[in-house]
């Protein structure tokens, strides 16, 4: 494996990067910064991959993106950890959701990989983690729950990908407005409106979700 494809989505790091973390530097914080990241990308270099891995993963578990393809990459690789073609996808498919175009082509590099009941437990765990980021307020899984029914299921659901984007759009999230007029000329007339209620009743629920 290559790692020159790595670290493709790097975050733009600070212009004055202090080198070490505060001893007392909270996990949440942890799980998100730039430090975190750009540690775990210096181990990389450094052949250290074990602690690649649990950087990235450690961040990746908390929805970063960036460090979802890259612990992808080095799943698939089976540096750091032992090879897991399941895991890989898990994370490429969690990486393409939240916009990293390259993860794409790697996740269909790992499906090829696959047979077919992996494949349907991946699908259904992903599903399971973004309505688990959604009922605790993580607006932006909604996109990617969306995306997720277009794109990553088996066949194309666009009636469920058409009212989890009218949520979005409620929410006025990025891209929303286009991507659910979008799939709407792909879904049956007779479902609209209830699909509309439905997306009314959830978006009511969620609003009260702080």
């Amino acid at each position: 494996m290559c790692f020159k494809t790595l670290i493709i989505a790097v975050r733009v790091l600070p212009y004055l990067l202090v080198l070490m973390a505060p001893a007392n530097l909270a996990l949440s914080d942890i799980t998100t910064s730039n430090m975190t990241f750009a540690e775990a990308v210096q181990a990389v270099k450094d052949k250290n991959y074990r602690h690649a891995v649990n950087l990235f993963e450690l961040q990746a578990n908390a929805a970063q993106h960036d460090a979802q393809y890259n612990l992808a990459l080095l799943l698939k690789s089976g540096k750091g950890r032992p090879r897991n073609y399941q895991q890989a996808l898990y994370w490429a498919w969690s990486a393409y959701l939240g916009g990293v175009e390259p993860a794409e082509g790697l996740s269909k590099d790992v499906m090829s990989l696959l047979p077919a009941d992996s494949l349907k437990l991946t699908r259904e765990k992903i599903e399971e983690t973004l309505l688990d980021r959604i009922d605790t307020g993580d607006r932006s899984a909604l996109m990617e729950l969306a995306l997720f029914y277009e794109e990553i299921v088996e066949e194309p659901n666009f009636a469920e990908a058409y009212l989890w984007y009218s949520i979005a759009s409620a929410f006025l999230l990025e891209g929303a407005f286009l991507a659910r007029d979008k799939v709407e000329d792909s879904v049956e007339i007779k479902s609209i409106v209830e699909l509309q209620n439905r997306a009314s009743e959830i978006f009511d629920t969620l609003s009260t979700i702080k």
